[in-house]
């Protein structure tokens, strides 16, 4: 990806320049190189199409609540957090820098990767740790058992089938806070059918949700769990760049969803 073809989306330009400390013109360079030099190592979409600069959990229509209630002593975690780009958001936009933020990602490298993109790696106080989530066991996680009253999941179920979501949401189950008002919010690519599509990695399956579907897993969670969720879910439309992906589909939809613990 070459320096004309990169484009800085305006909140992530004003995250780079005012929290990182970036001049303007050193911006596009800095991520070129970066890129350039990760995506031979892990070739992700997050890193391919740059969706770390997306900052996606900032869009969300609870997110005003989130730093709310970080402002209010509330522990959260970014699951599937790249490069922990959304953290780094949240801090700029008036969370404590001293909230207990953690976040957890299958590749270790990315957290080394966004202290060099954000250039704080001596002042963010966040914890990140390696864990894979699709996993029945993670000794990383059990010391974190039943401590987060907010767990962020951005484009994470869609990248599995539909009995590896059932084990990343038991995990997460184990993770969150059992009490009324803890809640998991995100967003994830869907279908207005709710089926089973092509994964990422070549042979594999994943599971993409209609809103039916998603609203029924959660419950079938919940019973499993033994606990119960009002899950609220909207739409919207998938961006222009999903065209022409390999996966792609023309009922391709985005759910934007808020899970609460009742």
């Amino acid at each position: 990806m070459v320096h004309e073809k990169i484009k800085i989306p305006p909140q992530a330009r004003v995250l780079l320049e005012q929290y990182s400390g970036y001049a303007p013109g050193e911006i596009i360079p800095h991520v070129s190189g970066l890129h350039s030099r990760s995506f031979k190592t892990w070739p992700y979409p997050c890193i391919g199409q740059l969706l770390f600069l997306d900052l996606t959990t900032s869009k969300h229509p609870d997110y005003t609540k989130v730093v709310r209630r970080l402002k209010h002593n509330h522990t959260y975690l970014d699951a599937g957090c790249c490069l922990g780009q959304d953290i780094r958001k949240l801090i700029y936009d008036g969370a404590p820098s001293s909230a207990a933020m953690y976040g957890i990602d299958i590749e270790p490298a990315f957290f080394d990767l966004g202290y060099e993109l954000f250039r704080d790696k001596t002042r963010l106080n966040a914890t990140f740790v390696a864990a894979n989530l699709s996993q029945t066991s993670i000794p990383s996680l059990e010391r974190l058992q039943g401590s987060f009253d907010i767990i962020s999941v951005q484009n994470l179920f869609h990248l599995f089938n539909l009995e590896v979501q059932r084990t990343v949401a038991r995990n997460l189950m184990s993770l969150i806070k059992p009490i009324a008002g803890s809640f998991i919010f995100g967003l994830q690519v869907g279908s207005t059918e709710g089926r089973e599509v092509g994964g990422l990695a070549n042979g594999a399956t994943a599971f993409a949700h209609s809103i039916e579907t998603w609203e029924k897993f959660w419950q079938d969670i919940g019973e499993a769990t033994d606990s119960k969720w009002c899950v609220r879910v909207q739409v919207e439309e998938t961006p222009d760049w999903f065209q022409g992906q390999r996966w792609a589909m023309s009922s391709m939809i985005i759910l934007v969803f808020t899970a609460v613990r009742q």
